[in-house]
């Protein structure tokens, strides 16, 4: 058994984090049950675990360990309340899984290659168990030159264009989510909204400095059974690489990140090159992302490493410094949204080497200068402008903005000086 680490559940946690932490896993050992127990055994705020299950989208792993390890502890109102949100779960888990399988069907018959991942895919492949993993979107990686053509195809089965992410405004969405979360994707919903599809080329952003839109990932692909067919999607070793930086990209504020991690290792570890995931997160200058990811996953959910990765682990200062702030503001921060600054930081502090700080910062800064100038469908009709006219569009963003945030200022200033008379 191995032994327990400084930053696992333990003192001065509040019981119900344990408990959360101890039930967020499709397989509990020993001494894990015997400390569910003892918490069970004491007097336990069931709205906060609740709510802090739900935020952490682990509603299904906290039902499932409890009905196995602990139903007659739980009051009858929390556990109505997690049946009530366990059923929703498994049917929404069943209806995205089959509009995944149609939207595959329509694109392979049109000859259009696409990668699901994430999703059900994910909890098909790592959770065993589609119920047990809470996904409220499908994500489809395809080549940048047939994204129109798939995007025509979504469009043809009912679902409606969201926010293309390459003309994502001040005006359509803060500027943090304009430089961080774009341009990578289409998004298309359903008109009932029961599904949203994210139609992505590359993975994450260019100031990220990663990418798996290479053709030779593309062609070491691994079947998984999902819903009686079978599915192609990334293998273990390329997938852990993705949820890692994917955590890291959204600086692991859900445990359900962790979740995913923890899962896929325990699922897949005799499977997982380790060799070629860090020799790819070297390529992709990601290392300690993946380091922190996969410490994330053992110290808090207790993941089995190799021991050449605990090595990495214990040798990495800053991964090691991480791994308990991080938990800290799991649970301490939840209606808190990080600063832009604090996004920043972040990110610099998770990167191996100065050049990949230095040219993270140039990165950002080109994409922030590019949402700035590039037109967007706003400023198209608010100036509409002939064709041969259209580049004054460039001109017109930036005076829009300025002009905007100006006004924003004065009001600002305006309702100040009124509230302090």
């Amino acid at each position: 058994m191995q032994r327990a680490q400084p930053n696992s559940p333990g003192a001065g946690t509040r019981p119900e984090i344990e408990l959360l932490l101890c039930c967020a896993r499709t397989h509990i050992d020993l001494k894990t049950l015997d400390r569910l127990r003892g918490l069970l055994g004491q007097e336990l705020d069931w709205d906060y675990l609740l709510r802090m299950a739900r935020n952490h989208g682990v509603i299904p792993l906290l039902y499932a360990s409890l009905q196995e390890n602990g139903r007659e502890a739980v009051p009858k109102p929390a556990w109505d309340q997690l049946q009530n949100r366990v059923r929703a779960n498994i049917h929404h888990s069943f209806f995205l899984t089959a509009e995944l399988l149609k939207i595959l069907d329509v694109f392979e018959t049109h000859g259009i290659k696409a990668i699901p991942f994430k999703g059900p895919i994910l909890a098909a492949s790592a959770y065993r168990d589609l119920t047990l993993r809470q996904f409220g979107d499908l994500d489809l990686l395809v080549h940048k030159q047939d994204i129109f053509e798939a995007a025509k195809l979504l469009v043809s089965q009912g679902y409606q264009s969201g926010t293309k992410h390459e003309e994502a405004s001040w005006w359509d969405m803060d500027h943090d989510e304009a430089v961080f979360h774009g341009p990578k994707f289409y998004t298309f919903s359903r008109p009932d909204g029961r599904c949203r599809v994210d139609l992505q080329w590359r993975i994450t952003e260019r100031y990220f400095s990663f990418s798996l839109d290479k053709e030779h990932l593309w062609q070491r692909l691994d079947p998984v059974p999902i819903a009686a067919r079978t599915v192609r999607t990334f293998t273990p070793t390329d997938t852990l690489l993705i949820l890692c930086v994917h955590g890291s990209k959204h600086r692991w504020e859900k445990l359900k990140w962790v979740c995913d991690v923890a899962e896929l290792v325990r699922a897949h570890k005799s499977e997982i090159d380790w060799g070629l995931l860090y020799q790819e997160a070297s390529a992709q200058r990601v290392e300690r992302m993946i380091t922190l990811g996969l410490a994330m996953a053992r110290g808090l959910l207790g993941a089995e490493l190799p021991e050449e990765i605990l090595k990495a682990i214990r040798a990495d200062a800053r991964t090691n410094l991480l791994v308990p702030q991080i938990r800290e503001r799991l649970f301490t921060h939840e209606d808190r949204s990080p600063s832009r600054l604090q996004r920043i930081m972040f990110y610099l502090r998770i990167k191996d080497h100065w050049h990949d700080r230095a040219q993270f910062w140039l990165r950002y800064l080109s994409q922030w200068f590019e949402t700035l100038v590039t037109p967007t469908s706003i400023e198209r009709s608010v100036l509409p402008l002939p064709a041969y006219f259209s580049f004054l569009h460039f001109v017109f963003r930036p005076l829009r903005l300025t002009a905007k945030y100006v006004w924003l200022g004065l009001t600002l200033i305006y309702n100040g000086k009124n509230s302090a008379r």
